[in-house]
């Protein structure tokens, strides 16, 4: 593994064995650093914009507005530490019943559902978000997925389905949705440390070659 500061000096320490002025090693390893520093700023902004697309490939805003970079390391993480946004099946016909009407026969409760139209538009999250604004357009998104919307868009065509209390609770099911990101996030984070150590070598051979 490459350390940076272990490579910066030995970059002082040959320069100055080939004579130069302390004053001008201390410059030429402050830029050295500098350029350094910015490629590796570069690449991390590279990194989070690849693992937001892959939030947004799986439309997880959880994903997304846990990402940050490692405060000690040239590395993503979440937050929370956790990397397994999935969710479980979740049964409706409870929620859905509330309110419900009672049946002409009394035997039980109904609800007529809409449960779509024939011109449903996926919820769009972007994938130019980034830093406060990824966090905001995420959380939109989001909500306006989950949002419950009993006004069809013009033009389209209503479908409804009636939910009832006789219904078995696997008829009205939310599926499970797969939002696991380790292998993503391993990935990224093994590109990240692969660049971290090509910008080291390369910023420092630039410079050895050049004094």
């Amino acid at each position: 593994m490459i350390n940076k500061e272990f490579e910066l000096d030995r970059l002082r320490t040959t320069l100055r064995t080939r004579g130069l002025d302390t004053n001008i090693v201390d410059q030429i390893v402050d830029k050295a650093r500098a350029e350094i520093d910015n490629a590796m700023s570069s690449r991390l902004s590279e990194a989070m914009a690849a693992a937001i697309a892959a939030g947004v490939e799986k439309r997880s805003a959880e994903f997304i507005n846990d990402l940050q970079p490692a405060p000690n390391a040239f590395q993503l993480e979440t937050e929370s530490g956790n990397t397994d946004f999935s969710t479980p099946p979740y049964p409706m016909l409870s929620r859905l019943l509330k309110e419900a009407k009672p049946m002409a026969d009394g035997s039980g409760v109904y609800k007529v559902i809409p449960v779509g139209s024939s011109k449903t538009q996926r919820p769009r999250i972007s994938d130019n978000i980034f830093d406060t604004q990824k966090a905001i357009a995420a959380q939109r998104a989001e909500a306006a997925k989950r949002q419950y919307n009993k006004m069809a868009p013009a033009g389209s065509k209503t479908q409804f389905r009636t939910a009832t209390s006789k219904q078995s609770s696997e008829q009205w099911v939310i599926p499970a949705k797969e939002k696991d990101f380790t292998i993503e996030l391993s990935s990224i984070n093994s590109e990240l440390d692969q660049a971290l150590q090509e910008v080291i070598i390369s910023v420092i051979r630039e410079y050895e070659e050049q004094f």
